[in-house]
């Protein structure tokens, strides 16, 4: 297992804080007209490369053109999109199909990045802590209401006993006394979880290791980086937090399990898909994924500019299964 903290071989978790970060806001985040608006914060020194990916593979959830290859990012964003349907939509997005009937559509998510601030001298320090990891965050959002705050780690920062690591690489809600702040904060695990967060471009730490493939970006840290930030992503976009928020009306099911809908939605349904890539996937195999004959890069969909991603699969509860794109 490597070792290194070099930047240029980045790769993330995704985490939540033992104790709560307590932030001082007035109400909860909301989801403003089907938007989900991200504030970046990079922490540290970051490649060219790891910030290009994160910029393209965000600008890649909402890109249905007819350029590019089969199949997109966003048709696994379609897939998350589709958790809204829990709620009752019929009299807030009703489409007329040829003016005598009607038909409910999930509405789009539209992600996009409001605001991406760099604070490479790390003023916080390199020690992630509860007290600075709060500013961090807080600082993400900076003066803006209505932001999900995404914080990236450079490899310099170390991220030891804030409490995770412990089976999972990620969540994202910052519960608070009052209310939820959702948030997403990546770090390095070649020094922290290395095993358990950067796989399968890296050896696991435990269970069938499988195959270790070549990032199809060249740079691990980059590629690492576009799984777990997905994910988080993912689980925050179908977070009844936001979506009650948005929606103003109660999912037709009990989040304590009583489900009272045909369709089985779960919490966070890109976790539960952790470490499925493709069709077939077993502990150790990621399942069905292509390999590029050029880069040797492995990938299962396609972005803008004809770009290559590896991508999480995600909980589908239609099929009640891991949804691959492949």
């Amino acid at each position: 297992m490597a070792s290194s903290s070099s930047s240029s071989s980045l790769s993330v978790i995704t985490f939540l804080l033992l104790a709560p970060l307590c932030l001082s806001r007035e109400s909860p985040l909301q989801i403003p007209n089907g938007t989900l608006d991200l504030s970046l914060l990079w922490y540290g020194q970051f490649t060219p490369v790891q910030k290009e990916r994160v910029h393209d593979f965000i600008e890649s959830l909402n890109f249905d053109g007819k350029e590019g290859l089969d199949p997109k990012v966003s048709s696994w964003w379609k897939v998350v999109e589709s958790y809204q349907e829990r709620y009752e939509l019929k009299e807030i997005y009703r489409q007329n199909k040829k003016k005598k009937s009607s038909r409910t559509v999930a509405p789009r998510i539209k992600v996009k990045i409001v605001r991406s601030y760099v604070d490479e001298k790390m003023k916080f320090g390199k020690e992630l802590t509860i007290d600075n990891g709060e500013k961090l965050v807080e600082t993400a959002i900076g003066n803006m209401s209505k932001v999900i705050p995404v914080v990236l780690l450079a490899s310099q920062v170390r991220a030891h006993g804030v409490g995770f690591c412990n089976a999972t690489c990620q969540h994202y809600a910052l519960k608070g006394p009052k209310k939820q702040q959702p948030y997403i904060m990546v770090s390095d695990p070649e020094v922290q979880c290395p095993g358990e967060c950067a796989w399968p471009f890296h050896m696991a730490d435990k269970g069938p290791h499988g195959m270790i493939y070549q990032p199809p970006s060249g740079e691990i840290g980059a590629d690492a980086l576009i799984i777990q930030l997905a994910t988080g992503l993912a689980d925050s976009a179908t977070n009844p937090a936001l979506t009650e928020s948005l929606f103003k009306s109660e999912p037709p099911y009990s989040v304590e399990g009583n489900l009272s809908s045909s369709n089985l939605y779960i919490a966070d349904p890109a976790t539960k898909c952790t470490r499925v890539f493709g069709s077939g996937a077993f502990p150790g195999f990621t399942g069905k994924i292509r390999v590029d004959p050029v880069t040797g890069g492995a990938f299962n969909s396609h972005g803008i500019n004809h770009l290559k991603f590896l991508i999480p699969s995600v909980w589908d509860p239609k099929t009640k299964s891991c949804w691959t794109p492949m």
